[in-house]
């Protein structure tokens, strides 16, 4: 584990940049485990954030309370050599616009059951790899290439970052980083699915206090990443912002190379001492396009501020659930930037209910 510094709005945020590249890892074992068809904590997220970010060195400090309503918007278009071609709208049913990515139409689907548990981790060594309707109670260790992973739950990570390179193209779809039965928070503070060259589709973080990790550009295999059609709530254990101020964010990039992030729920307000649901600073990031997303919670919703922006367009932001602002740009960087609002937002039918102001910050 690497500690970095990132720097936003002229302060500094302590970030850990993880990478599982310890020894080897258990071998697989089958087990008729009972697991439940629906992860611990999917009930509706309280609607509050309370004391937003300070920071350990933090990139915005100030305690502010919300009452939140909103998640985000998942879509995205491909990136090096996808195993799936991402498409502008939602192929789960429900989910497609002007709906958003809620729990039920991202993840393992309704009534799943494993076909294989693995009990700790899941190292993946051969390349072609294709892996459906597991539950790995570790993580997935990707180190081989043109790896797909579908259906399946995952209590640890899903990484493809060891050794200093990176193994792709890896594409997931219909995937979830949740906690195992009975537990609600995680103290886990590595990312749930990094970190380049990948394809997320109608994934699902629950529960986690950081979702997608976007980074490596420098290391070989590095490729670019989509992230689409997915949902993700991010929680902190009670107690833990003070002790620890773990600083999380929905999707991070940090040294990272291009990234679509399109019609994805990031909802954060279950985090009281956030970064962002969407953080890109000037730290060595290629940029993003980003579009269709609905994004509650953080200091600000959405962070954007290194790297090139080409699209920025149609993002909504729950009204009230942020500390400071919907949204902190640098617009120097961006290109298109129209369709960004805050809005009210019903989280049971994953519809937006109402426009409350248009951001016009570019």
């Amino acid at each position: 584990m690497v500690l970095v510094v990132l720097s936003a709005s002229g302060a500094f945020v302590f970030q850990a940049y993880a990478k599982n590249d310890g020894g080897e890892t258990s071998p697989e074992t089958v087990a008729n485990a009972q697991i439940p068809t629906s992860p611990a904590g999917l009930s509706a997220p309280a609607p509050s954030v309370s004391a937003l970010p300070p920071s350990p060195s933090a990139s915005v400090s100030a305690s502010a309370s919300a009452s939140a309503s909103a998640s985000a918007s998942p879509s995205a278009s491909a990136s090096s050599k996808p195993t799936e071609k991402a498409t502008t709208t939602s192929s789960a049913g429900g989910c497609a616009l002007p709906r958003y990515p809620t729990p039920a139409c991202t993840g393992v689907p309704a009534g799943w059951k494993p076909k294989k548990t693995v009990n700790g981790d899941l190292t993946v060594t051969k390349a072609g790899t294709v892996i459906s309707d597991h539950l790995v109670t570790g993580s997935i260790m990707i180190k081989a290439d043109n790896v797909t992973i579908s259906k399946t739950r995952v209590y640890g990570a899903v990484d493809n970052f060891h050794g200093n390179k990176v193994y792709g193209h890896t594409t997931i779809k219909d995937t979830e980083v949740v906690n195992p039965p009975g537990q609600e928070y995680s103290t886990n503070d590595q990312y749930a699915f990094g970190v380049a060259d990948y394809t997320c589709l109608r994934c699902k973080v629950i529960n986690r206090m950081e979702g997608w990790r976007v980074g490596a550009s420098d290391y070989s295999g590095a490729g670019n990443v989509v992230i689409q059609d997915s949902f993700a709530q991010l929680a902190v254990p009670p107690g833990m912002c003070a002790s620890d101020d773990p600083h999380g964010d929905g999707i991070q990039a940090y040294g990272g190379p291009s990234v679509t992030i399109k019609h994805n729920t990031i909802d954060q307000r279950k985090d009281d001492c956030p970064t962002a649901p969407i953080f890109i600073p000037d730290q060595g990031n290629a940029g993003a396009t980003v579009q269709d997303n609905l994004l509650a919670g953080g200091a600000y919703a959405l962070r954007l501020t290194g790297g090139n922006f080409p699209a920025v367009t149609g993002n909504k932001v729950v009204q009230g659930s942020y500390g400071f602002g919907p949204a902190e740009l640098s617009c120097g960087l961006i290109g298109a930037f129209s369709g960004n609002a805050t809005v009210t937002y019903d989280w049971a039918s994953g519809k937006v209910t109402g426009q409350v102001k248009a951001i016009n910050e570019c």
